[in-house]
């Protein structure tokens, strides 16, 4: 090969290049994000109304509380025998892998059903014994079913037994709600902490 020929490849070879780069940087900028595969996203996010509970440190807890990050509720009691402690330590094992990922995490929040016997202290230490950073709330009952049904929980309460004890059916759906304060759709059963894991890392990025 020539010399004279030599300055020609290499420009040739610099050319192609920089054509495999902006066809690859393309690419990725054409190519769709890549989507949830087991939470169900609501078309268009639903504002929350105004509400009012008491959160784990007696403070109140308000829509303001839901904005600027991403948060999964869930809706249990305390004296629940399999459902809640099965579903909040998926959730908790979800931002274990998260956190040991290094990767962004949505906050977690258990919203009791059951204010009657689940007080301020009951739900900070019942949250906490599934991650340290789990969120514990309560409040009055009526605020308590309103805040359920905006975000389309269901709750029953069965009557008391001749000891007192009763049960609370509820939605055992994980609710995410955006930065923004909105509901943006739900992970229901079953529920999978890989599959959690999934779908929020993907959220966070959003």
């Amino acid at each position: 090969m020539s010399e004279s020929r030599l300055p020609a490849i290499v420009s040739w070879l610099a050319l192609a290049a920089l054509l495999a780069a902006a066809f690859a940087a393309g690419f990725f900028w054409l190519a769709p994000a890549p989507e949830p595969r087991h939470a169900t996203l609501l078309p268009e996010p639903r504002p929350l109304p105004e509400f009012t509970l008491v959160d784990d440190r007696g403070q109140p807890w308000t829509r303001e509380a839901l904005i600027g990050n991403w948060d999964v509720l869930f809706f249990g009691f305390t004296h629940c025998p399999d459902i809640c402690p099965a579903t909040l330590g998926t959730l908790a094992a979800a931002l274990e892998t998260l956190e040991a990922r290094g990767k962004p995490r949505p906050n977690a929040v258990f919203v009791s059903v059951d204010p009657e016997r689940d007080d301020i202290a009951r739900v900070s230490e019942y949250a906490g014994w599934f991650h340290p950073d789990m969120r514990g709330v309560t409040g009055a009952l009526d605020a308590i079913d309103a805040f359920a049904a905006a975000v389309a929980v269901g709750v029953v309460r069965h009557p008391p037994d001749e000891h007192g004890d009763y049960m609370v059916d509820h939605t055992a759906a994980l609710v995410l709600i955006d930065p923004r304060g909105r509901i943006a759709g739900y992970i229901s059963p079953p529920l999978y902490h890989a599959e959690i894991t999934h779908d929020l890392e993907i959220l966070m990025r959003r």
